[in-house]
């Protein structure tokens, strides 16, 4: 894996999270307990810093930055989608799903329990309330998350903080 000191900031990644070996890992970044990182995936705090929560996960081709002197906090089990781009500053609420190829643009709030649907883009300074569906391009708002929706979500995030501790032991490179 290609984890960088950038300017004296190392990234903080405790012994249960899980970066693939084939992720760009850069400068001042924190991530939680129980986090999964995918292949290709890109979290750079060169410029800001960025906070990943416990059990949240980053999925294969997914790029995390932040502007300069800010922050990206992602709360606990979080799901950021493949492809996904979340710029920073920005807050992703406890057990938020960000769809696969959205956008997330900096100055933005996206609160607990929330998704944003694949393919969205959340233009900056806009803010998502708790247990909201947004989608589209620009993303809007269009229905409340259900229980059933939650719990998918949490299902999703479940499986991705299992992925995390079985491949700490069983990914092995062959060729």
């Amino acid at each position: 894996m290609a984890i960088y000191e950038y300017e004296g900031k190392r990234p903080v990644i405790p012994e249960t999270t899980f970066i693939h070996p084939q992720a760009t890992i850069i400068g001042d970044v924190v991530f939680g307990e129980n986090c999964y990182v995918g292949a290709g995936a890109v979290v750079r705090g060169d410029y800001g810093n960025i906070i990943i929560g416990d059990g949240s996960n980053i999925q294969e081709n997914a790029v995390i930055h932040s502007e300069p002197y800010t922050t990206a906090v992602f709360e606990e089990n979080v799901l950021i989608g493949h492809g996904a781009i979340v710029h920073g500053p920005c807050v992703i609420g406890e057990s938020t799903t960000i769809g696969m190829g959205s956008v997330v643009n900096g100055e933005t709030t996206i609160e607990a329990e929330s998704l944003l649907a694949a393919g969205s883009v959340l233009p900056p300074r806009k803010t998502i309330p708790t247990r909201k569906v947004a989608m589209g391009n620009p993303a809007k708002i269009v229905k409340d998350l259900d229980d059933n929706m939650l719990v998918y979500n949490q299902i999703a995030t479940k499986l991705y903080q299992d992925l995390a501790a079985k491949c700490k032991t069983s990914l092995k490179r062959i060729d």
